[in-house]
């Protein structure tokens, strides 16, 4: 019985990436009309956005990744309705392993996976510095970008992902100004802008120690900076909303019961909240995935107080979100979300629902022959990090954005057969 859950792990994972990779050579389902880019011209895109624009997974951003963002799929089947060259700031050969990232080592006895930190072939040069990346590039892809900071002055600071980009620019140059400019100097004509994900989830993933974006300073960011993507040349482009972070794997991995399991019995656990106050944990609390492994539970301190077994040594408020904080973060990004369908609709660009493509995947569903679920691991969409997509997951992403398109502008881009792109790699699995 100990293997039990390692089995299934493996099992139920190995399943849906057989069977995604089975499908490859199946016939594939014919499309209505012949690809057309509709009212778009797909010609010069550039995509702008967070971690999840640059292909950042598994807690790092690595070369792998960079190849399978959602902008790298998008841009290969706009090539089938007049879409250009596109580029990323791709690291070299000898530095892919870039910022370093978690990888599946195996699993525990009782089936609890064991992931390990890549540490070689890393890009920097100093400690955070990375190696200049040289060349024009259309993925401005950032990660750690916020909405708060598009506008940041001297963000390069702050930011090895953006400094590593800049070029010629000042360092205090914004994010924003560097978009604007590289667009501009390319004469793009059409963008992808997903952004706000982080201003959420930099609240979240802290349990509620960051501080949330106010609503009028996204708005007027947000809104700033899609002026500029349109530009005087009146680009077309395709907003993305904000799903609820609350459904990521990191939120959902650890619960009490499987805390109790892991001590063994069915205990009491205290946590602190965001109010300062300790309570009893039960179903309504989410713990971050990162306590999992952190090896606090049961460890006593000076009085001999069991952590977070003992009302007077609880679970520390920066690994969990009470109830409280939780509605917090759905208000928020529903005003968020609000105001980005606003935009959109005032600018009559493309909008995708992320939201609902989540929600899609909450259970279980077949995709050309495969169960993908938000599940971690076994689900196939989400990497190590419980928060970024696999190259599965950006295929699907991509899919969603070109449905979106297609709605909106008329146009008949090309599906993305997701079976060409892996979930998450077991050890010893070559990558797809």
């Amino acid at each position: 019985m100990k293997n039990m859950l390692k089995k299934n792990y493996v099992a139920k994972s190995l399943l849906a990436l057989v069977a995604a990779g089975a499908i490859v050579s199946c016939k594939p389902s014919l499309q209505e009309n012949s690809p057309s880019n509709g009212q778009a011209d797909f010609s010069r895109y550039v995509a702008v956005g967070n971690s999840l624009t640059a292909g950042y997974a598994d807690g790092g951003l690595y070369l792998e990744g960079q190849q399978n963002s959602f902008p790298e799929i998008l841009a290969k089947q706009f090539k089938a309705v007049g879409g250009g060259e596109f580029n990323s700031p791709f690291f070299a050969e000898a530095q892919a392993n870039g910022s370093g990232y978690a990888q599946l080592s195996g699993f525990t006895a009782t089936g609890t996976p064991v992931t390990s930190t890549v540490t070689t072939n890393l890009a920097y040069v100093a400690p955070g510095r990375f190696a200049k990346y040289e060349g024009t590039f259309n993925n401005f892809g950032m990660p750690e970008m916020k909405v708060a900071f598009l506008e940041s002055n001297g963000y390069a600071a702050n930011n090895p992902f953006f400094a590593r980009i800049l070029g010629s620019a000042s360092a205090n140059s914004t994010y924003m100004d560097v978009v604007e400019a590289a667009m501009n100097d390319q004469k793009a004509t059409f963008f992808s802008f997903w952004e706000g994900q982080t201003d959420v989830l930099g609240f979240a993933y802290t349990g509620g120690s960051q501080t949330l974006t106010p609503v009028t300073q996204f708005e007027t960011i947000y809104n700033r900076s899609v002026n500029k993507l349109i530009g005087t040349a009146k680009r077309k482009g395709v907003l993305g909303t904000i799903g609820d972070v609350l459904g990521l794997p990191y939120f959902n991995v650890v619960t009490v019961k499987a805390l109790q399991a892991a001590v063994g019995q069915p205990v009491t656990f205290y946590v602190r909240t965001g109010t300062n106050t300790v309570v009893p944990a039960d179903s309504t609390f989410k713990f971050t995935l990162p306590l999992s492994s952190a090896g606090l539970i049961g460890v006593p301190d000076a009085q001999k107080r069991p952590y977070g077994l003992h009302p007077g040594n609880p679970i520390a408020s920066n690994w969990v979100l009470d109830p409280t904080e939780q509605a917090l973060i759905r208000t928020r990004t529903n005003e968020y979300n609000a105001k980005i369908k606003e935009i959109a609709s005032r600018n009559d660009l493309a909008l995708v629902d992320i939201d609902d493509l989540m929600r899609q995947f909450a259970t279980p569903k077949m995709v050309n022959g495969a169960e993908l679920s938000t599940a971690f691991i076994t689900g196939n969409i989400f990497s190590l990090d419980g928060i970024h997509p696999t190259p599965l997951g950006n295929a699907l992403t991509a899919n969603a954005f070109i449905k979106a398109i297609n709605q909106h502008y008329n146009a008949n881009v090309p599906i993305v057969n997701v079976a060409h792109y892996r979930g998450v790699k077991f050890p010893g699995a070559a990558a797809k």
